[in-house]
């Protein structure tokens, strides 16, 4: 093929081809040249980049994923991923609130939001195999949350909001075929990686079983050596919000009508539980709050009407086996938007119909009643992260 360069080009048309060439090839150089010293300073301070990436809020660094390949393919590694994940990086900016509900039309679907500042983030929705009904949000733990039904022959799911991860766990029905299983409840934990734990009562053997879902072996059964009776000692369990986000301890409360109630704690990371003895009956719309693995907070909203925003704060007392509550204070809180910040846990009450109390966990108050959505939505604070499902 002959050169541009050398032939004799008289024709205007032919010039300005050759023109056009050569213009496109020294851009092209010239571009190369830029790109070839971008991508050997940006690979020199690799170390650098990934230790700036580490201190950046998620929604950041989800946003750097498209300023280059490199970029890209840095945040996507492993080793970047399992560094983010262990990091305990407590970025205020990095909070972000869920609200999960069930459409009314749509009872088969659930829907998923991400929102801050009252600003939504993403939104998506995904397809359940049956309609849950009544359900439990628990989480987060290290960017993921648990959907439990309560309907025990319908699955657990497990989601990672931020990467738009759902998956639905195997039934465990074929594990007790003799028993009848009169209520299911879940905690979620992370100990290298996560764990889904199930705590059931059999109201036939009135006993509690308990087993542990992780990704190697699926579901284990766990040991229960709390002698606890279902029936004579409790009669339902209900998983405790909790300050710690580490995913290392979960707490259940144990109670009933007329009944005394107890605290059912676990330690994730040795796969032990054990049980703590509350000193006087508790109503049936009391809360807990854990502020550590051994001190809680109790709220009492003892009211008959939708119209009461009267809650009673309580705090722990532990001595031995024991906890003792001193009353701290009333409070009285009108339906208000609350100023979002990281800091909140939402107590619902009536279903959600009469509002979501919201306990401002680090001020260790509550600031107001936020009206919910008519669709069964559940709010829970959350920080994203990169553990995959």
């Amino acid at each position: 093929m002959s050169n541009p360069q050398t032939e004799n080009h008289g024709s205007p048309i032919a010039r300005c081809l050759v023109n056009i060439w050569r213009s496109g090839v020294c851009q092209y150089i010239a571009l190369k040249k830029r790109w070839l010293w971008a991508h050997q300073f940006i690979a020199i301070n690799e170390d650098v980049l990934i230790e700036i990436l580490l201190r950046l809020p998620m929604k950041s660094i989800l946003r750097l994923r498209a300023v280059c390949r490199f970029w890209r393919d840095v945040i996507d590694s492993q080793d970047f991923r399992k560094l983010h994940t262990l990091n305990d990086n407590d970025v205020p900016d990095d909070t972000v609130y869920i609200q999960v509900s069930f459409p009314i039309a749509e009872p088969n679907k659930v829907s998923i939001k991400l929102q801050h500042n009252q600003t939504k983030l993403v939104s998506y929705e995904y397809s359940h195999t049956d309609g849950f009904g009544q359900y439990t949000i628990v989480g987060s733990v290290n960017g993921l949350i648990c959907i439990s039904p309560w309907l025990y022959a319908v699955p657990i799911a497990i989601c990672n909001p931020f990467l738009g991860q759902v998956k639905n766990l195997p039934l465990t029905s074929y594990l007790y075929p003799s028993c009848s299983i009169v209520e299911r409840s879940v905690a979620i934990g992370f100990d290298q990686d996560y764990k889904v734990v199930q705590v059931l009562t059999c109201g036939k053997h009135r006993c509690v079983h308990a087993h542990r879902y992780s990704r190697t072996d699926s579901w284990r059964e766990m040991a229960i050596d709390c002698k606890i009776t279902y029936g004579s000692e409790f009669r339902d369990i209900s998983p405790i919000k909790s300050r710690c986000k580490n995913g290392y301890f979960a707490h259940w409360r144990l109670g009933g009508h007329n009944l005394t109630s107890r605290i059912l704690s676990l330690d994730m990371r040795k796969e032990v539980f054990w049980t703590v003895t509350l000193p006087v009956l508790l109503g049936e719309c009391s809360y807990f709050f854990a502020e550590d693995e051994h001190s809680f907070r109790y709220f009492d909203f003892r009211f008959d009407s939708p119209a009461s925003s009267a809650v009673r704060i309580y705090e722990s007392r532990c001595e031995g086996g024991e906890l003792s509550w001193n009353c701290l204070k009333t409070a009285v809180m009108p339906f208000a938007e609350p100023q979002w910040r990281a800091g909140f846990a939402f107590y619902e009450r009536g279903c959600g119909h009469w509002g979501a109390f919201v306990y401002d966990y680090r001020a260790r108050k509550f600031v107001c009643r936020h009206l919910l959505p008519p669709s069964w939505a559940r709010l829970i604070e959350y920080r994203g992260s990169f553990v995959s499902i």
